[in-house]
C-alpha cells in the first residue's frame, strides 16, 4: 500500500493542483442520476453517452483489478478583460490556451512513472519476475466513459453544485479533472463533506443561464447549454437559442463566473492555459468567415480546443456572433445576450 500523503506529494511534483484518492465501487446515487438524465434525453445529440452507461458507472469495467482511483485537478482560471472588440467572439476560459488534453497527458504520464517507481520500491519482486507486470495504471482526461465529478467528490476534491460543476473551496470550478485507475492499493480520502460548504438556497447560476439549460439542481439539458451548442452540436442552432448566445464564440462560463465560490479564484500557474499561449480571449469572427481551407483553420486553432467544432462549426458560431452584434446595434445597444460586453 502507498500512503495518501506520498501520492499527493508526487501529484504536486508532477504539476497537479488537486489530488484525492478513493475506491472504485459503483456510486448508486451517481448511477441513478446518470440513468435519469439519459432517459430524459438531456444528452441531446451525444448518442455515445447512452451506449456506455455500464462502463461509466463502474471503473472496474475500465480496468479489471482496480483498487484505487486517483482523482486529479489542474487550475486553469484566468481573468476576463473588457471591453470586447467589435466583431469578435468570446472564448471560454478553459479554451484560450493550449489543448488541456495534451497538457494533462504529459503530467499524468509523469505521475504514473513516479507511482510505478514507488510501488516497486514498496513491493519488490523476485529477480526472475518482470516488473512490467507488477502493477497496472489506466488514465483518462475528460474524454473517457467515467463519472469524473462523482468520483472526484467521493475523493474529497469538492462538491457538485447546482450547475452540475464540481466546486472546490480554493479553485471554484475552474479546474480540469483527470483520473488514474490503478491496481495499487492507496490510502483513501474522505468524501467531500457538506459541512465544508455547498449551494444551500443559492440559485444564482440557474437564474443567470441565458437559455435555461439548468433545469433542476445539478441537472443540465445539453440541448440548451451554450457550451454544447458551440462545441459539440453538429447541426444548426435554432434562432431562439442563437439570440441567447450573444457574443459567445466557443463555450460558456456564465454559470461558473456568477458563482460566489469564484470570488477568490486564483490565476493559473500553468502558462499553457494562459490566453497568450493559444487563441486568446477573443476570436475575430470576420477572420473566421474568410477561411476557405482546413489549413487556414488549423493556422488559428491547431493545438487548442477550438479544433473540436471544425471549420464549419466555428464559422456557424462566427455568423451567430455577428448577427447578434447587429441586432444589438439595431436595438440601440440594449440586450445582446450572453457575453455581449
Amino acid at each position: 500500500m502507498l500512503s495518501n500523503e506520498l501520492v499527493k506529494r508526487l501529484a504536486e511534483a508532477a504539476g497537479f493542483d488537486l489530488c484525492g484518492i478513493t475506491t472504485p465501487e459503483v456510486i448508486p446515487e451517481a448511477r441513478d442520476r446518470l440513468n435519469a438524465w439519459l432517459d430524459k434525453g438531456y444528452q441531446a445529440e451525444m448518442a455515445w453517452m447512452g451506449t456506455s452507461r455500464e462502463r461509466r458507472v463502474d471503473p472496474r469495467q475500465l480496468l479489471a483489478g482496480t483498487k484505487s482511483v486517483i482523482m486529479l485537478g489542474v487550475n486553469y482560471y484566468n481573468e476576463n478583460t473588457s471591453p470586447r472588440p467589435e466583431g469578435h467572439g468570446r472564448v471560454s476560459r478553459y479554451a484560450r490556451g493550449r489543448d488541456y488534453h495534451k497538457v494533462i497527458k504529459r503530467k499524468t504520464l509523469h505521475l504514473i512513472q513516479l507511482l510505478q517507481e514507488q510501488a516497486r520500491a514498496a513491493e519488490p519482486l523476485p529477480a526472475d519476475q518482470p516488473e512490467s507486470n507488477q502493477h497496472e495504471f489506466f488514465w483518462y482526461v475528460d474524454y473517457g466513459p467515467m463519472l469524473e465529478r462523482a468520483y472526484a467528490a467521493k475523493a474529497g476534491l469538492g462538491f457538485i453544485g447546482k450547475n452540475s460543476m464540481l466546486i472546490n473551496r480554493t479553485y471554484g470550478s475552474y479546474f480540469f479533472i483527470s483520473e488514474i485507475l490503478t491496481s495499487v492499493e492507496i490510502e483513501c480520502d474522505e468524501p467531500y463533506s457538506g459541512n465544508h460548504g455547498g449551494c444551500g438556497e443559492c440559485r444564482i447560476c440557474i437564474d443567470a443561464c441565458p437559455t435555461g439549460a439548468i433545469v433542476s439542481d445539478a441537472v443540465v439539458d445539453a440541448g440548451k447549454c451554450i457550451s454544447y451548442l458551440t462545441i459539440e452540436r453538429p447541426s444548426e442552432i435554432s434562432d431562439e437559442l442563437q439570440r441567447q448566445m450573444g457574443a459567445l464564440m466557443f463555450g460558456c462560463d456564465i454559470c461558473q463566473q456568477v458563482c460566489p465560490y469564484h470570488r477568490r479564484a486564483k490565476d493559473t500557474r500553468h502558462k499553457e492555459f494562459l490566453p497568450k499561449s493559444g487563441v486568446g480571449e477573443f476570436v475575430d469572427a470576420h477572420q473566421v468567415l474568410k477561411m476557405t481551407t482546413r489549413e487556414e483553420f488549423l493556422d488559428l486553432t491547431a493545438g487548442t480546443p477550438l479544433v473540436r467544432p471544425r471549420l464549419e462549426g466555428l464559422q456557424r458560431n462566427a455568423r451567430i456572433v455577428l448577427e447578434n452584434e447587429r441586432r444589438r446595434a439595431d436595438s440601440g445597444g440594449a440586450g445582446g445576450g450572453a457575453g455581449s460586453g
